[in-house]
Parts: C-alpha cells; structure tokens; sequence
C-alpha cells in the first residue's frame, strides 16, 4: 500500500483514514469513501490502489469504530437472531445525524475534500451495509451508497423501502450478495435473497437514473472475500 493509515478519533468515534500517497505533496482535493465499521482498511486499499488512474478515481478514505454494531446500524428496535445474542438497538438515526452534523464536517475542515454529494460515499457490509442504504432515504449528503451483503432480512426493512421515497433519486448505489447467503439455517436470515432482489427492484423504481444501480452477485457466503467485495463496490462507485 503507498498511501498512508492514521488513527484519528471524531466526535468520539475512533476512526483510521487512508491518505492517497501524493495527499502532503500536492493541493489536490479528493472525494471521500466513508465506511460503516473500521474494517481492515489496509487490506482494502492494498486490492483498490492498482486501480488509481485507469479504474476510479484516488479518494480519502475513513473508517468510522462502531460503538454498538447492533445498535448504531439498526434503523429501528428488532428481536436478536438467538436466544443467546442481545436484542437489535435501533440506533442509525442518531449515528446518522452524528456522521452528518459531526464526523463529515471535521473531516470537510481538516483535510482536502471534495465535499459534494457525487464526491461522498456511505458504504457498509452486512448491517453497516443496512446503514448506509438507510441513510439515503434520510439524507443527500451521501450521494453514492455502497450496501454489501446487507442483512436485507432485517425485520420491516423492505416495508420501509416500500412506503419510503430516498431523498435524492440521483444517487448511486451499489448492491452485492453472496450466491450462498440465503441458506442461512437462520429463517430470518435465509430471507436475504428474495429481499435483495426485492429492495433491488424497489430502488429500481424510485431512482432517476436506472444506470446508476447494480446489484452484483458474488461466489460464497457472508463472509467469503470481503476485501474484494469491498473493491468491487468502491472501484464501481468511483469510475
């Protein structure tokens, strides 16, 4: 990897930003790839450089450390999977605002960013993927959304996609499931297929620009190939 990883904290979320590598040497202003869950973002960037200049375009990229994965990524309350797992918080709406009014304007201060929608990406895997595609029926901000392996099954979640219109119908937004994820022993889980394919034909519907969805199918479960699936979804959101 050629840029660099700092641990930075924001509006007390612990956070790691990636730095493209020419980022202290020039005066260049670079959109910024927000990410649900700090994730490994050296392994991330590690498959994403190669593609500088031919594939995307170079970005900043910042990690955000849930403080509760359940709850800061949950639109609203749901029972656990398990008897043994704590119920689901319901908690995105204020970890939104907080990521809005808070995290994204220190970052828009303190660095070189390009701060319009089409240069802002939300994205997240599993429920931080459930986030992200959350986010954009509750604000513009984030004009380009990345939902990978989204926990579709979450309970009224396709419900709400249904009766809800995003904010912006311009946004991107990429989607992407593993081929062996709907056969989960989880009845709750086993959901996420055909609710993939129905949220994916609901924002066919409710989005401007029928070019600017995608839904990508990879080989393996939830957690096959996560960095790949990562580069897939930026590199698309960044061409």
């Amino acid at each position: 990897m050629k840029g660099t990883i700092q641990k930075i904290k924001v509006s007390s979320y612990n956070c790691e930003i990636y730095l493209p590598e020419e980022y202290e040497l020039s005066e260049e202003k670079y959109p910024v790839v927000y990410l649900n869950g700090e994730g490994e973002i050296a392994e991330f960037m590690d498959k994403i450089e190669p593609h500088f200049h031919c594939d995307c375009k170079k970005f900043i990229l910042l990690g955000i450390e849930p403080k509760d994965w359940k709850g800061d990524y949950t639109p609203w309350s749901a029972p656990a999977l398990t008897k043994k797992d704590k119920d689901f918080g319901g908690e995105a709406d204020n970890y939104i605002d907080r990521l809005i009014n808070e995290i994204k304007p220190f970052i828009d201060e303190n660095y070189r960013t390009k701060t319009e929608p089409n240069n802002t990406v939300l994205i997240g895997y599993s429920l931080a993927g459930l986030a992200a595609l959350y986010a954009m029926y509750k604000t513009s901000v984030f004009g380009k959304i990345g939902s990978i392996s989204t926990s579709m099954w979450y309970d009224g979640f396709i419900e709400f996609l249904e009766k809800s219109k995003p904010v912006s119908n311009e946004t991107k937004v990429y989607m992407s499931l593993g081929k062996s994820e709907e056969k989960s022993r989880n009845q709750r889980m086993a959901k996420v297929g055909e609710c993939t394919r129905r949220a994916f034909d609901i924002l066919k519907g409710q989005l401007s620009d029928k070019e600017n969805l995608i839904l990508q199918w990879n080989a393996g479960g939830h957690f096959k190939e996560i960095p790949e699936r990562f580069e897939r979804a930026i590199v698309w959101l960044l061409k």
